[in-house]
């Protein structure tokens, strides 16, 4: 069984609120995301071609989606520490990896990583590094990679272009939460704001060879899969905080009627964006 260890690196007994505790309660709802295209963990081993094992730190690993696309991808001789500061996620997280991968669930946050220096071959963030302080983490990104190591940060969202059903989907956020706009992400202090990872991994000395890909993935999915899988996004949570628990699901029970084919089915396409960069190796630039 993969383990799940609780060694903190942060004060979970603190009463300040954290970006992590919008993630209460949520795990169950994970269970109806879509999977990450497998592509993307792909490139990620082709990248790691010269190794033939070693570690990778994954921060902000919810219930494990991406962990166990990584760790099936890459294979037993990498050992995968997943780092998560909501305990609901990380026993969620366990208890859906299968026994026998090489993943250890830990709590811990992405400002202050629980890794020795330069140990790590691989340090990735799935749907999860707009939530950090990411000038801290990139120093820890620069901290634990040996040289030549990869960082790697991915983004799932809905795919509204050419997409009415996930137009009316984003339109409802939007209408419930004015500050919101599509492709916009949450501030670890609260608000929504567009990022360009890109262009701030570009900006560090630190790192090289920035490369962006972007992979779109359409899924056919039922009325429960649909309103689960909504529930699961913490946008969604806050728009019904914002205006009213049943009048946001209402609409959310109109647009999957109003698109819905004959089999009770719609089209949900995702894009997930994957930025990637190499650690610098000093020793050759000098």
């Amino acid at each position: 069984m993969p383990r799940e260890n609780a060694t903190a690196s942060h004060a979970e007994s603190s009463q300040v609120p954290k970006p992590w505790d919008d993630f209460d309660g949520l795990g169950h709802y994970y269970q109806y995301r879509p999977e990450y295209p497998s592509a993307v963990a792909e490139q990620l081993r082709v990248m790691l071609g010269n190794w033939t094992g070693g570690t990778v730190i994954e921060v902000g690993a919810g219930t494990g989606l991406f962990t166990r696309s990584v760790a099936t991808a890459l294979g037993p001789t990498y050992r995968i520490v997943a780092l998560e500061p909501n305990k609901d996620m990380r026993r969620h997280a366990a208890s859906q990896t299968p026994a026998g991968m090489p993943v250890t669930y830990m709590d811990g946050i992405a400002e202050n990583l629980a890794v020795a220096d330069h140990s790590a071959q691989l340090l990735t963030a799935a749907s999860a590094v707009h939530r950090f302080n990411r000038s801290q983490f990139y120093q820890e990104a620069e901290r634990v990679l040996i040289a030549g190591g990869i960082l790697a940060m991915v983004q799932y969202k809905p795919f509204d272009r050419g997409s009415a059903f996930a137009d009316d989907f984003l339109s409802v956020i939007e209408g419930a939460l004015p500050t919101y706009r599509r492709h916009r992400h949450s501030k670890p202090e609260g608000g929504y704001s567009e990022i360009d990872i890109s262009g701030e991994l570009k900006g560090l000395s630190t790192f090289q060879g920035v490369q962006r890909g972007a992979f779109v993935h359409h899924e056919q999915i039922d009325l429960e899969t649909f309103m689960y899988r909504a529930l699961s996004f913490t946008i969604i949570q806050k728009a019904m905080i914002a205006t009213d628990r049943s009048h946001v699901m209402a609409q959310l029970f109109e647009i999957f009627d109003r698109h819905a084919d004959q089999k009770r089915l719609v089209a949900m396409p995702y894009e997930a964006e994957i930025v990637t960069a190499r650690r610098v190796d000093h020793a050759l630039k000098s």
